[in-house]
């Protein structure tokens, strides 16, 4: 299960979007105006749905869903028909397993393309963007073992955005830099922990680059890797979590204008968050309970207080935790 936020019936609050494995389904929760929300309203994916994303892919205005079908080896894209509702998907060919997904102008033409790992296919594919709303086929573009999650920035301030990302099987990091057209380089790696999960990136230590934080799945921490300055990057830096750590997001939770850590740990059942201490290291975590098998976390405003709150997808119980923030 995979959990997005974003307004998708125009009004002003975020909503929830679940990618629903077990049920080939997925969820939109509308958000009610007080950080609540409305029982759900699933849409059909093909099998086995495990990521997904939001970006206005056909530009209208409104955000669409993107979403991985894993069993199917292909990626669907749910069009918003204007309301908060979406039409049924139209599906995108991918390589063997496709992972998680993200969607971001890659080539510089102003609409969002689809950017996804192949994870028995040891690939990174991106899928551009043809103008209204539809994808070209894939180019591949070769990974680590078992690319686990992707994320994308612009690590060497070139003002192009580059891929990162987990090479589970690995146990490293890949850098693929933007040649400028919406082409990547072969990627650069850096070492990591034992499998290598989810990743993002945030400036940490405040010199306006951004750096790169992941979960190391089998070693129970997380990891930082700070940018030296022309998109590579220093050793990593872990953090102890708890154990079996699936899912990094990165956000300011307490106002101090630096970003902290948030984390999912799925055998503890628990929320660990780590305050940034100003200079791009951080203090040891505080944990909340979530439910059972906590396995996504996003951080996102849902109540509209002006301070980031903590949503969870929960796979063990089939649900999602809303933490809502008190600071």
């Amino acid at each position: 299960m995979s959990v997005t936020a974003v307004d998708v019936n125009g009004d002003g609050k975020l909503d929830i979007l679940v990618a629903n494995s077990g049920s080939n389904k997925a969820s939109v929760l509308l958000n009610k105006g007080n950080g609540t929300f409305s029982v759900q309203t699933t849409y059909s994916t093909s099998t086995a749905p495990g990521c997904v994303a939001s970006a206005d892919v056909n530009g209208d205005g409104k955000p669409d869903i993107i979403v991985t079908n894993a069993a199917s080896n292909n990626t669907g894209v749910l069009l918003n028909t204007g309301n908060g509702t979406f039409a049924t998907q139209r599906t995108y060919s991918t390589g063997y397993w496709p992972g998680t997904v993200v969607a971001a102008d890659v080539n510089g033409d102003s609409k969002p393309d689809i950017i996804v790992t192949n994870s028995y296919s040891n690939n990174v594919g991106v899928l551009l963007n043809t103008g209204n709303g539809t994808f070209a086929t894939q180019k591949t573009y070769s990974s680590g073992t078992s690319p686990g999650s992707v994320a994308v920035a612009d690590v060497n301030g070139d003002g192009k955005l580059d891929i990162i990302v987990t090479n589970s099987g690995s146990n490293n990091v890949g850098v693929l830099l933007n040649t400028g057209n919406g082409t990547f380089a072969t990627q650069r790696t850096y070492s990591t922990s034992s499998w290598p999960g989810s990743v993002v990136t945030a400036d940490v230590n405040g010199d306006g680059k951004p750096d790169i934080i992941l979960v190391n799945y089998n070693s129970n921490n997380a990891g930082i890797l700070l940018n030296i300055g022309n998109g590579t990057f220093a050793a990593q830096k872990t953090y102890s979590t708890g154990t079996a750590p699936t899912s990094v997001a990165a956000a300011d939770v307490n106002g101090d204008g630096k970003p902290d850590i948030i984390v999912a740990s799925s055998t503890l059942n628990n929320v660990g968050v780590l305050l940034n201490t100003g200079n791009g290291t951080f203090f040891a975590q505080t944990t909340y309970s979530a439910d059972t098998v906590p396995y996504c976390v996003i951080v996102a405003d849902v109540n509209g207080d002006g301070k980031p709150d903590i949503i969870v997808v929960n796979n063990g119980s089939d649900n999602i935790s809303v933490l809502l923030n008190y600071c």
